[in-house]
Protein backbone atom coordinates (compact mmCIF):
# COMPACT_ATOMS: atom_id res chain seq x y z
CA UNK A 1 0.00 0.00 0.00
CA UNK A 2 1.44 3.32 -1.10
CA UNK A 3 1.61 6.23 1.29
CA UNK A 4 0.47 8.78 -1.28
CA UNK A 5 -2.45 9.39 -3.62
CA UNK A 6 -1.69 8.39 -7.21
CA UNK A 7 -4.60 10.64 -8.33
CA UNK A 8 -2.78 13.73 -7.14
CA UNK A 9 -1.14 15.44 -10.12
CA UNK A 10 1.77 16.47 -7.94
CA UNK A 11 2.11 12.92 -6.57
CA UNK A 12 2.44 14.58 -3.18
CA UNK A 13 3.19 12.18 -0.30
CA UNK A 14 0.56 12.17 2.44
CA UNK A 15 3.15 10.91 4.89
CA UNK A 16 6.80 9.87 4.69
CA UNK A 17 6.77 6.08 5.05
CA UNK A 18 9.74 3.99 6.13
CA UNK A 19 9.60 1.77 3.05
CA UNK A 20 9.65 4.73 0.69
CA UNK A 21 12.48 6.43 2.58
CA UNK A 22 14.54 3.22 2.38
CA UNK A 23 13.80 2.85 -1.31
CA UNK A 24 14.99 6.43 -1.84
CA UNK A 25 18.16 5.70 0.13
CA UNK A 26 19.06 2.32 -1.36
CA UNK A 27 17.15 2.24 -4.63
CA UNK A 28 15.52 -1.11 -3.87
CA UNK A 29 13.18 -2.95 -1.49
CA UNK A 30 14.58 -2.91 2.04
CA UNK A 31 13.09 -4.91 4.92
CA UNK A 32 13.75 -5.06 8.63
CA UNK A 33 14.68 -8.46 10.04
CA UNK A 34 13.41 -8.68 13.62
CA UNK A 35 15.58 -10.67 16.03
CA UNK A 36 15.44 -11.69 19.67
CA UNK A 37 18.98 -11.50 21.01
CA UNK A 38 18.11 -12.78 24.47
CA UNK A 39 18.25 -9.45 26.29
CA UNK A 40 16.29 -8.71 29.46
CA UNK A 41 14.84 -5.44 30.75
CA UNK A 42 15.50 -3.50 33.98
CA UNK A 43 11.76 -3.07 34.31
CA UNK A 44 11.30 -6.85 34.55
CA UNK A 45 14.42 -8.28 36.21
CA UNK A 46 13.98 -6.42 39.51
CA UNK A 47 16.44 -3.60 38.85
CA UNK A 48 13.61 -1.09 38.50
CA UNK A 49 10.56 -3.35 38.68
CA UNK A 50 9.65 -6.99 38.29
CA UNK A 51 6.30 -6.50 36.56
CA UNK A 52 7.29 -4.78 33.34
CA UNK A 53 5.20 -2.17 31.60
CA UNK A 54 1.42 -2.44 31.71
CA UNK A 55 1.24 -3.64 28.11
CA UNK A 56 4.42 -5.71 27.74
CA UNK A 57 3.97 -9.43 27.08
CA UNK A 58 6.30 -12.31 27.89
CA UNK A 59 8.38 -11.81 24.75
CA UNK A 60 8.91 -8.08 25.06
CA UNK A 61 6.67 -7.13 22.12
CA UNK A 62 8.51 -9.56 19.87
CA UNK A 63 7.02 -10.30 16.47
CA UNK A 64 7.46 -14.01 17.27
CA UNK A 65 9.05 -14.73 13.92
CA UNK A 66 11.18 -17.47 15.43
CA UNK A 67 11.18 -20.09 18.14
CA UNK A 68 12.80 -19.48 21.50
CA UNK A 69 16.42 -20.53 21.64
CA UNK A 70 17.08 -20.01 17.92
CA UNK A 71 20.48 -18.43 17.29
CA UNK A 72 20.83 -14.95 15.85
CA UNK A 73 22.25 -16.33 12.61
CA UNK A 74 19.39 -18.80 12.20
CA UNK A 75 16.78 -16.11 12.85
CA UNK A 76 18.37 -13.78 10.32
CA UNK A 77 18.97 -16.31 7.55
CA UNK A 78 15.48 -17.77 7.85
CA UNK A 79 13.80 -14.37 7.72
CA UNK A 80 15.94 -13.09 4.87
CA UNK A 81 15.06 -16.18 2.85
CA UNK A 82 11.34 -15.61 3.43
CA UNK A 83 11.47 -11.91 2.54
CA UNK A 84 13.52 -12.55 -0.58
CA UNK A 85 11.10 -15.18 -1.83
CA UNK A 86 7.75 -13.78 -0.69
CA UNK A 87 8.34 -10.03 -0.85
CA UNK A 88 11.24 -9.73 -3.30
CA UNK A 89 13.36 -8.06 -0.65
CA UNK A 90 16.86 -7.08 -1.76
CA UNK A 91 18.53 -5.40 1.21
CA UNK A 92 17.98 -5.87 4.94
CA UNK A 93 18.30 -4.05 8.24
CA UNK A 94 18.79 -6.09 11.40
CA UNK A 95 16.23 -4.98 13.97
CA UNK A 96 17.06 -5.88 17.57
CA UNK A 97 13.46 -5.84 18.77
CA UNK A 98 12.68 -7.84 21.90
CA UNK A 99 13.05 -6.18 25.30
CA UNK A 100 15.95 -3.75 25.93
CA UNK A 101 18.72 -4.22 23.40
CA UNK A 102 21.40 -2.12 25.08
CA UNK A 103 20.89 -3.70 28.49
CA UNK A 104 24.15 -5.66 28.80
CA UNK A 105 27.89 -5.07 29.22
CA UNK A 106 29.54 -3.41 26.24
CA UNK A 107 31.43 -6.56 25.20
CA UNK A 108 28.18 -8.54 25.06
CA UNK A 109 26.53 -5.86 22.94
CA UNK A 110 29.44 -5.73 20.52
CA UNK A 111 29.52 -9.52 20.12
CA UNK A 112 25.80 -9.68 19.34
CA UNK A 113 25.76 -6.69 17.00
CA UNK A 114 28.87 -7.88 15.15
CA UNK A 115 27.52 -11.40 14.79
CA UNK A 116 24.22 -10.19 13.36
CA UNK A 117 25.73 -7.72 10.92
CA UNK A 118 28.17 -10.30 9.49
CA UNK A 119 25.51 -12.94 8.88
CA UNK A 120 24.53 -12.05 5.30
CA UNK A 121 26.08 -9.86 2.54
CA UNK A 122 22.77 -8.09 1.83
CA UNK A 123 22.59 -6.57 5.31
CA UNK A 124 22.90 -2.78 5.03
CA UNK A 125 22.21 -1.57 8.54
CA UNK A 126 21.12 -2.03 12.11
CA UNK A 127 18.24 -0.70 14.21
CA UNK A 128 18.30 -1.12 17.98
CA UNK A 129 15.22 -0.86 20.20
CA UNK A 130 15.90 0.13 23.78
CA UNK A 131 14.88 2.23 26.77
CA UNK A 132 16.22 5.80 27.03
CA UNK A 133 17.55 5.04 30.52
CA UNK A 134 19.67 2.15 29.21
CA UNK A 135 22.20 4.01 27.07
CA UNK A 136 25.38 5.85 27.94
CA UNK A 137 28.36 7.42 26.18
CA UNK A 138 30.22 4.12 25.75
CA UNK A 139 27.25 2.20 24.35
CA UNK A 140 26.35 4.98 21.94
CA UNK A 141 29.97 5.23 20.80
CA UNK A 142 29.78 1.52 19.91
CA UNK A 143 26.53 1.96 17.99
CA UNK A 144 27.87 5.04 16.19
CA UNK A 145 30.97 3.10 15.12
CA UNK A 146 28.84 0.98 12.76
CA UNK A 147 28.22 4.09 10.66
CA UNK A 148 31.72 3.61 9.24
CA UNK A 149 30.62 0.39 7.54
CA UNK A 150 26.84 0.49 7.18
CA UNK A 151 24.70 3.20 5.55
CA UNK A 152 21.87 2.92 8.06
CA UNK A 153 22.29 2.94 11.84
CA UNK A 154 19.29 3.78 14.01
CA UNK A 155 18.40 3.65 17.68
CA UNK A 156 14.71 3.29 18.54
CA UNK A 157 13.71 4.64 21.93
CA UNK A 158 10.57 3.40 23.67
CA UNK A 159 9.16 6.76 24.70
CA UNK A 160 5.39 5.99 24.57
CA UNK A 161 4.41 9.49 25.81
CA UNK A 162 6.03 12.69 27.04
CA UNK A 163 3.76 12.80 30.10
CA UNK A 164 5.45 11.55 33.26
CA UNK A 165 2.14 10.97 35.03
CA UNK A 166 1.14 8.53 32.31
CA UNK A 167 4.54 6.84 32.40
CA UNK A 168 3.95 6.24 36.10
CA UNK A 169 0.50 4.78 35.44
CA UNK A 170 1.84 2.27 32.91
CA UNK A 171 4.68 1.23 35.27
CA UNK A 172 7.38 2.56 32.95
CA UNK A 173 9.86 3.57 35.69
CA UNK A 174 11.52 6.30 33.62
CA UNK A 175 10.79 9.93 32.78
CA UNK A 176 10.63 12.13 29.71
CA UNK A 177 13.88 13.72 30.84
CA UNK A 178 15.59 10.33 30.34
CA UNK A 179 14.45 10.39 26.71
CA UNK A 180 15.65 13.97 26.15
CA UNK A 181 19.07 13.12 27.58
CA UNK A 182 19.40 9.96 25.46
CA UNK A 183 18.30 11.88 22.38
CA UNK A 184 20.93 14.55 22.94
CA UNK A 185 23.68 11.92 23.28
CA UNK A 186 22.48 10.16 20.13
CA UNK A 187 22.25 13.32 18.04
CA UNK A 188 25.75 14.30 19.10
CA UNK A 189 26.93 11.12 17.35
CA UNK A 190 24.62 11.62 14.33
CA UNK A 191 22.86 8.31 15.03
CA UNK A 192 19.45 8.21 13.40
CA UNK A 193 16.74 8.37 16.07
CA UNK A 194 13.23 6.94 16.22
CA UNK A 195 10.70 7.20 19.05
CA UNK A 196 7.98 4.64 19.75
CA UNK A 197 4.77 6.31 20.88
CA UNK A 198 1.44 4.82 21.91
CA UNK A 199 -1.97 6.34 21.37
CA UNK A 200 -4.79 5.23 23.64
CA UNK A 201 -2.81 5.16 26.87
CA UNK A 202 -4.87 5.28 30.09
CA UNK A 203 -6.43 8.70 30.71
CA UNK A 204 -4.71 10.29 27.70
CA UNK A 205 -6.94 12.11 25.24
CA UNK A 206 -6.34 13.95 22.01
CA UNK A 207 -4.66 16.92 23.73
CA UNK A 208 -2.04 14.78 25.48
CA UNK A 209 -1.39 12.80 22.29
CA UNK A 210 -0.85 15.97 20.26
CA UNK A 211 1.47 17.35 22.94
CA UNK A 212 3.62 14.27 22.42
CA UNK A 213 3.52 14.82 18.64
CA UNK A 214 4.54 18.45 19.06
CA UNK A 215 7.47 17.41 21.26
CA UNK A 216 8.63 14.95 18.57
CA UNK A 217 8.58 17.83 16.09
CA UNK A 218 10.30 20.21 18.50
CA UNK A 219 13.16 17.81 19.15
CA UNK A 220 13.50 16.97 15.46
CA UNK A 221 13.19 13.20 15.65
CA UNK A 222 14.36 11.43 12.50
CA UNK A 223 11.53 8.92 12.81
CA UNK A 224 8.48 7.88 14.79
CA UNK A 225 6.78 4.51 15.19
CA UNK A 226 3.10 4.82 16.09
CA UNK A 227 1.41 2.11 18.15
CA UNK A 228 -2.20 1.75 19.23
CA UNK A 229 -2.47 0.40 22.77
CA UNK A 230 -3.54 -3.25 22.73
CA UNK A 231 -3.99 -5.82 25.47
CA UNK A 232 -2.00 -9.02 24.95
CA UNK A 233 -2.45 -12.30 26.82
CA UNK A 234 -0.84 -12.52 30.27
CA UNK A 235 -0.30 -8.78 30.66
CA UNK A 236 -1.59 -6.45 33.39
CA UNK A 237 -3.48 -4.54 30.71
CA UNK A 238 -5.38 -7.69 29.74
CA UNK A 239 -6.46 -8.04 33.37
CA UNK A 240 -7.58 -4.40 33.41
CA UNK A 241 -9.62 -4.97 30.27
CA UNK A 242 -11.30 -8.09 31.62
CA UNK A 243 -12.14 -6.24 34.83
CA UNK A 244 -13.63 -3.33 32.89
CA UNK A 245 -10.91 -0.91 34.03
CA UNK A 246 -9.62 -0.10 30.53
CA UNK A 247 -11.51 0.48 27.30
CA UNK A 248 -9.53 0.29 24.03
CA UNK A 249 -9.89 2.82 21.25
CA UNK A 250 -12.32 2.07 18.46
CA UNK A 251 -11.10 1.61 14.91
CA UNK A 252 -12.46 4.97 13.75
CA UNK A 253 -11.08 6.85 16.76
CA UNK A 254 -7.65 5.31 16.19
CA UNK A 255 -7.60 6.34 12.52
CA UNK A 256 -8.56 9.89 13.45
CA UNK A 257 -5.90 10.17 16.17
CA UNK A 258 -3.20 8.65 13.96
CA UNK A 259 -3.90 11.30 11.33
CA UNK A 260 -3.97 14.03 13.99
CA UNK A 261 -0.58 12.88 15.24
CA UNK A 262 1.04 12.71 11.80
CA UNK A 263 -0.30 16.15 10.86
CA UNK A 264 1.71 17.59 13.76
CA UNK A 265 5.00 16.00 12.66
CA UNK A 266 7.39 17.75 10.26
CA UNK A 267 7.37 16.38 6.72
CA UNK A 268 10.98 15.20 7.09
CA UNK A 269 10.15 12.78 9.93
CA UNK A 270 9.97 9.16 8.76
CA UNK A 271 6.92 7.19 9.89
CA UNK A 272 8.48 3.80 10.59
CA UNK A 273 5.15 2.12 11.24
CA UNK A 274 1.50 2.91 11.76
CA UNK A 275 -0.55 1.08 14.40
CA UNK A 276 2.14 -1.41 15.36
CA UNK A 277 0.84 -4.31 17.39
CA UNK A 278 1.70 -7.70 18.85
CA UNK A 279 1.10 -11.13 17.36
CA UNK A 280 -2.64 -11.57 16.56
CA UNK A 281 -2.61 -15.04 18.13
CA UNK A 282 -2.13 -13.45 21.56
CA UNK A 283 -4.33 -10.38 21.14
CA UNK A 284 -7.10 -9.83 23.71
CA UNK A 285 -8.38 -6.38 22.74
CA UNK A 286 -9.24 -4.53 20.63
CA UNK A 287 -10.14 -7.34 18.22
CA UNK A 288 -10.36 -4.93 15.29
CA UNK A 289 -6.57 -4.79 15.39
CA UNK A 290 -6.60 -8.35 14.11
CA UNK A 291 -9.74 -8.22 11.98
CA UNK A 292 -9.03 -4.88 10.25
CA UNK A 293 -5.23 -4.82 10.23
CA UNK A 294 -5.05 -4.58 6.44
CA UNK A 295 -7.52 -1.69 6.45
CA UNK A 296 -5.53 0.63 8.71
CA UNK A 297 -3.24 2.27 6.16
CA UNK A 298 -5.94 2.58 3.45
CA UNK A 299 -8.22 4.22 6.02
CA UNK A 300 -5.46 6.60 7.13
CA UNK A 301 -4.94 7.62 3.50
CA UNK A 302 -8.70 8.00 3.01
CA UNK A 303 -8.92 10.19 6.13
CA UNK A 304 -6.07 12.44 4.97
CA UNK A 305 -7.75 12.76 1.59
CA UNK A 306 -11.07 13.60 3.23
CA UNK A 307 -9.41 16.28 5.36
CA UNK A 308 -7.23 17.59 2.51
CA UNK A 309 -4.28 17.38 4.91
CA UNK A 310 -1.00 15.50 5.10
CA UNK A 311 2.04 15.04 7.33
CA UNK A 312 3.16 18.45 8.56
CA UNK A 313 -0.14 20.25 7.91
CA UNK A 314 -0.34 21.38 11.53
CA UNK A 315 3.33 21.16 12.50
CA UNK A 316 4.46 23.88 14.89
CA UNK A 317 8.20 23.22 14.64
CA UNK A 318 10.42 22.78 11.61
CA UNK A 319 13.88 23.03 13.09
CA UNK A 320 15.52 21.49 16.16
CA UNK A 321 16.15 23.55 19.28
Amino acid sequence: MLSFSEKDPQFMPLYRSFHESMRNLFGCRVYKISVDAGFDCPNRDGTKSSGGCLFCDARGSSSRTHQEGTSLQEQILKNIAVRKQRYKGEKFIIYFQSFTNTYAPIEVLQEKYDTALKTHPDIVGISIATRPDCVDEEKLDLIASYQKTFPYVCIEYGLQTIHDTTLQKINRHENFSDFVHALELSKKRTISTCAHIIIGLPEEGRQEILETADAMAQYALDGVKIHVLVAMKNTPLADYYQQGLWKPLSFSASISLICDFIEHLPSECVIHRIAGNGHPQHLIAPLWMKEKKQEIIPEVIKEFTKRSTHQGSHCLFFTSL
